[in-house]
């Protein structure tokens, strides 16, 4: 693929949004399954603040695909460019909702921290700790209370005693040295934020790709499509200009000697057989039947032409009378019997058209008993129609079809064709 030129087709919006619920409810479970395994406090409380966070991150992602949703369509390696500069400004952003939305929590949780610390024990080794008088007994009953004793004055501490002083839970001012600064906060969180953009950027860049390599994918197979389409109907509509120009010439010598009923039945034959052959889609299939019906109307236009020497074989088990074929497939076929075979010939010549079903699935043959071909009729036939016939069946079938020609020893022409079998598909 072209890493400079720009995806043909868009990634569409809900797909964008998803993958931005998807990436940020990601992170809003990692998280909270995060605070829950190592215990923190007031996770009720949290979990609330966590969430809107989160659907300020999702807020900002989406206006983070609206700013880079221009460049993908123009180029990939601009695409890189406008991700990595304005994943910044998205991340501090998202750095500084998250700072103030935790504030007030981190307040209190700061608070409770320094009371626990108000109970610090501090022990300085030097001193001497004043003992403390005990509680004076209670008098026996009649007498009067002795006077509690006074208290022992502290030793003085020894001037060769060095003092050292151990404290637990640290200094008020250490604690407040520890703590972050806003700025800092937010620009570490900042820097996690910015990993995140990026990565979700990634995605989106890769989905758009993806988006376009199938779109050009689906661009292709209907160009090709189109393409197989205008092939099929440019080889249906090359009709024979000898056939109707020979239809014709028979149907003015029969207006000429006044057989108005053949002259009528041919017309109708006629105008039935080109508005069947003419209207009907090309790519579309028609049942082994109606193949045979349309040439079946052909031979008897023809038979007009050679009433005595045309004779007509069909052989089609019922089976596969419904079998599916291209539309007027045999035509090309069944015209050159009639050239080729009939029309040189001084004898009745029989043209049989069969079908039958073998392990390569249907088989269609088209035979004359004509008088065995000249070396002048091979080079004065082009192979038109037989190459009509190849070159549908390659567009139509692919590599799953094939076509077999050759004159028989006893005289006359074969043509075979070996295609899929589909019943009652068409």
């Amino acid at each position: 693929m072209n890493l400079n030129g720009p995806p043909r087709a868009r990634l569409s919006h809900r797909v964008v949004i998803l993958s931005i619920v998807g990436f940020w409810l990601f992170y809003f479970t990692i998280i909270t399954l995060r605070a829950a395994g190592l215990g923190y406090d007031h996770q009720v409380e949290m979990l609330a603040y966590r969430a809107i966070v989160t659907l300020a991150g999702m807020a900002l992602t989406l206006l983070f695909y609206l700013v880079l949703r221009g460049p993908v369509s123009r180029s990939l390696k601009q695409a890189i460019i406008v991700a990595a500069l304005f994943a910044v400004p998205a991340a501090i952003a998202y750095s500084t909702v998250n700072w103030l939305v935790f504030y007030r929590f981190d307040e209190k949780a700061m608070f409770e921290k320094k009371q626990k610390k108000a109970a610090t024990v501090i022990i300085r080794k030097g001193e001497t700790v004043p003992p403390v008088a005990p509680p004076p007994l209670p008098s026996p009953p009649g007498q009067q209370a002795a006077p509690p004793a006074p208290p022992v004055p502290p030793a003085p501490p020894s001037p060769t005693t060095r003092q050292v002083t151990i404290q637990v839970g640290g200094d008020e001012e250490e604690y407040l040295h520890e703590e972050k600064t806003p700025i800092m906060a937010i620009a570490d969180q900042a820097a996690n934020g910015y990993f995140f953009f990026v990565a979700w950027a990634a995605l989106y860049l890769a989905l758009s790709y993806a988006a376009a390599v199938r779109g050009a994918e689906r661009e292709a197979a209907e160009l090709r499509a189109a393409a197989q389409s205008a092939e099929l109907r440019a080889l249906r509509y090359q009709v024979n200009p000898h056939f109707l120009f020979n239809t014709l010439n028979s149907l003015s010598s029969l207006v000429l000697t006044d057989k108005k009923e053949e002259a009528e039945r041919m017309i109708l034959n006629l105008s039935t057989f080109f508005r069947t052959s003419l209207t009907a889609d090309p790519t579309e299939d028609v049942p082994l039947y109606e193949e045979i019906r349309l040439q079946r109307l052909y031979l008897d236009i023809e038979a007009v032409r050679f009433p005595d020497r045309l004779k007509v074989e069909v052989e089609v088990p019922d089976p596969l009378r419904t079998a599916c074929v291209p539309g007027l497939i045999l035509q090309p076929l069944v015209e050159n019997a009639v050239k080729y075979g009939v029309s040189r010939a001084r004898r009745p010549v029989t043209i049989r058209i069969r079908a039958r079903e073998d392990s390569d699935g249907l088989v269609l043959s088209v035979e004359d008993d004509g008088d065995p071909m000249t070396e002048n009729d091979r080079i004065a036939g082009t192979g038109v129609g037989l190459r009509n016939v190849r070159e549908r069946l390659a567009a139509r079938f692919g590599g799953d079809s094939r076509c077999r020609w050759g004159a028989l020893p006893d005289g006359g022409f074969s043509v075979t064709l070996f295609l899929p079998l589909n019943r009652n598909a068409c």
